[in-house]
């Protein structure tokens, strides 16, 4: 069978690499490197965010006691009957879901030296650049080795001219939120990297400097350096720098040269190269995979009945072409799988002043349910930093099988699925799962797909 996915980020990547493993001949679409490319380090299926207001609790009201990621799962499905989760869970076992998916991404990522941390039973404390606390339930490599509760003692790493990293303000965010969460029992220190003069200037440019760890060369200028900060029973958080490819072999010269262990912080803007890592990751797995990969964005769709028949896309041109009516393309397929996301990836578009589904037409529904497409976007805008804002909410409603559903409450084609942040009524950024229903999402959507 003939499928075609359009969107590059985990949730098409997720849907084309499920696609393949089960013989699918598969194109991917991706205009440019989306939300995924930006992503921190954590892969959070359940929603959780300490100190936070209006995030889900972390304890059970009844018991007091922390909520474990399973029961967090089911919280955030329980609160809103228009997530996602309350759709994509239904009739399945939400346990098994998420450890399939994870086994899929996992095995996926590996050969590219990258691995999924973490499962539902426990959550993994961490902490990001700024020193707040996340309770995650899966990290990638690089954070996910930064669990906070299973280290004798923490010690923040200083590097020098480093942009983006206040380390003396993120040890005291740090102490306040350990201590608000009972995680303030072991030692909380600052060591400083001492970078040779040919270093210094390197630090200013996070990218730069990651690419610099990778070679023998600078570590060999490093090694007395990293050693000094060293000690029994320590976890060393560096900043998010640790190699520009993925981390596993710069950390673990860094824990042989130091003799404890090592991990990043979570990221944030400008230090945030872990999404970095994890799209060139996606993108050599499909490789292997055998998917075909066209840079360019869709313009239409044609279809027969009930049933998407092809593809109509503008292909990318070289740097300083201009576009010509050749450079298109049409693409036959037999199953569709949209993932572009919302803003960032053009799954949800400004036209006239009203934001809209541009390819099919298709109702957008807030966090509430409720329909928002040929709304203003300021009409979905709040004064409240914290709060609910409905339209980041904004997106597709799907059935049970990820097909979705026009103004009729049917679904529009019965060959054609979404997945990741084009479903709408969640918040990806604000519950933090925006990465986890993509996984999801995107692996049953791939799964649903095939069977056309």
């Amino acid at each position: 069978m003939r499928a075609v996915v359009v969107g590059g980020g985990l949730a098409g990547s997720c849907a084309a690499l499920e696609l393949a493993s089960r013989g699918a001949d598969v194109t991917l679409v991706s205009a440019a490197p989306g939300a995924t490319a930006l992503s921190w380090g954590t892969l959070d299926v359940a929603a959780a965010s300490p100190l936070r207001r209006g995030a889900l609790p972390l304890r059970d009201a009844a018991s007091g006691r922390p909520l474990a990621p399973l029961g967090r799962l089911h919280a955030v499905a329980a609160a809103n009957a228009a997530h996602p989760y309350a759709t994509l869970l239904r009739a399945r076992d939400p346990e098994e879901e998420v450890k399939e998916a994870v086994a899929a991404l996992d095995a996926w990522l590996a050969p590219s030296g990258l691995r999924v941390q973490g499962s539902l039973a426990q959550t993994r404390w961490l902490a990001d650049v700024h020193g707040a606390l996340r309770a995650a339930d899966l990290a990638i490599s690089g954070a996910g080795e930064g669990d906070l509760d299973s280290a004798g003692e923490i010690a923040l790493v200083d590097v020098p001219g480093l942009p983006g990293f206040e380390v003396r303000s993120a040890r005291r965010t740090l102490a306040a939120e350990m201590t608000a969460v009972g995680l303030a029992s072991r030692p909380l220190s600052i060591v400083r990297l001492a970078l040779p003069d040919s270093l210094r200037d390197v630090a200013a440019q996070p990218a730069r400097f990651a690419r610099c760890l990778d070679t023998d060369a600078v570590r060999d200028a490093l090694q007395g350096a990293v050693a000094a900060l060293g000690a029994e029973g320590r976890l060393l958080l560096f900043p998010p720098v640790l190699g520009l490819e993925p981390t596993a072999g710069t950390r673990a010269w860094i824990e042989a040269t130091a003799g404890c262990r090592a991990a990043e912080l979570v990221g944030a803007p400008s230090l945030s190269l872990a999404g970095f890592r994890l799209d060139r990751a996606l993108a050599a797995a499909q490789g292997r995979a055998r998917v075909t990969r066209i840079a360019g964005r869709v313009q239409r769709f044609e279809s027969e009945a009930v049933r998407v028949r092809t593809v109509q896309l503008a292909t990318r041109n070289a740097p300083g072409q201009r576009n010509r009516p050749e450079d298109s393309a049409t693409l036959v397929c037999d199953a569709l799988v949209l993932a572009m996301g919302r803003f960032v990836g053009g799954g949800i578009v400004e036209r006239d002043g009203q934001i809209a589904e541009p390819l099919l037409g298709l109702p957008l529904h807030d966090l509430a349910g409720r329909r928002v497409d040929g709304l203003a976007a300021r009409q979905l805008v709040r004064r409240d930093y914290e709060g609910e804002q409905p339209l980041f909410g904004a997106g597709v409603r799907t059935d049970m099988r990820l097909r979705p559903l026009g103004v009729d409450g049917l679904p529009r084609f019965a060959n054609c699925f979404a997945a990741g942040d084009l479903l709408g009524s969640f918040d990806p950024a604000r519950d933090r799962t925006g990465l986890g229903v993509a996984l999801l999402s995107g692996r049953r959507a791939g799964i649903e797909a095939s069977s056309c």
